[in-house]
């Protein structure tokens, strides 16, 4: 919409639950899951809501799939509260729960207290554990450039390889090179294992090619979802069949 306007419609959104919702450890498409849930109760004045993951996909512009695994991990968390979750065949409502103290911030990490300069109590966020690590002893330094060439220029050649099987090829310049050390570091077969994966879910659910995922998005941290171990197949050897040798064998009549 070209010049939004509050006579368009607008929605009253407490500062608090803005701020504990940025402190979240959440990716994208969770944070899009969220917005959408508060735009549909809070911007109609309503508590609650039915919204169907199909229709927060278009909304938010996001892979189906992906809102459905946002929905799960958010209703873990107790973040969107599905309240006719006991009835089938049904769209679910959904509501945003304001209340972080009633949030389930787990999942191997340490919940925390983000405190204000008062000593106050602000909001709740996660912080990850940081595992010691010794530090090696670091060759010169004009050797050390020419070895991490060396790798970059791997890991370059190696992602300019398994962009080409991507099926959608935007974002390529955004991908970054952390990333492309950890896709070198998998190995083809693993990563083009999930570009397949995701390839077969695009085309089982038919999914518009505007909603497809960016390559840069895939490839920076979303490919590990579609990683999948590959079947294992048993070889079964049958039986020859041997004709039966009947010359000794008594008849009855």
């Amino acid at each position: 919409m070209a010049n939004p306007q509050l006579e368009d419609g607008f929605m009253r959104v407490a500062n608090g639950i803005v701020d504990n919702i940025c402190k979240l450890s959440l990716n994208g498409t969770e944070q899009k899951v969220i917005w959408c849930v508060i735009r549909y109760t809070y911007g109609f004045n309503r508590k609650s809501h039915r919204l169907s993951a199909s229709f927060i996909s278009q909304w938010a512009n996001c892979d189906i799939s992906s809102v459905k695994r946002a929905l799960r991990r958010l209703q873990k968390m107790n973040i969107i509260v599905c309240i006719n979750s006991d009835k089938r065949g049904v769209t679910a409502e959904l509501k945003f729960n304001k209340n972080p103290d009633q949030w389930k911030l787990t999942g191997g990490r340490n919940d925390t207290s983000v405190k204000n300069d008062t000593g106050g109590e602000i909001a709740t966020g996660l912080v990850a554990e940081t595992p010691l690590e010794l530090v090696a002893e670091l060759p010169p330094k004009k050797e050390q450039i020419i070895k991490t060439n060396i790798k970059t220029k791997s890991h370059n050649d190696f992602f300019e390889k398994i962009w080409k099987s991507y099926p959608r090829k935007l974002g390529k310049s955004d991908v970054t090179q952390k990333a492309k050390k950890e896709l070198y570091e998998a190995g083809e077969e693993v990563v083009l294992r999930a570009i397949n994966s995701y390839t077969s879910e695009i085309q089982e659910n038919g999914t518009a090619e505007k909603y497809i995922m960016y390559g840069s998005t895939f490839f920076n941290s979303r490919w590990r979802d579609y990683v999948r171990e590959p079947e294992v197949q048993f070889e079964t050897k049958e039986e020859s069949e041997e004709p039966v040798d009947y010359s000794n064998v008594e008849m009855g009549w």
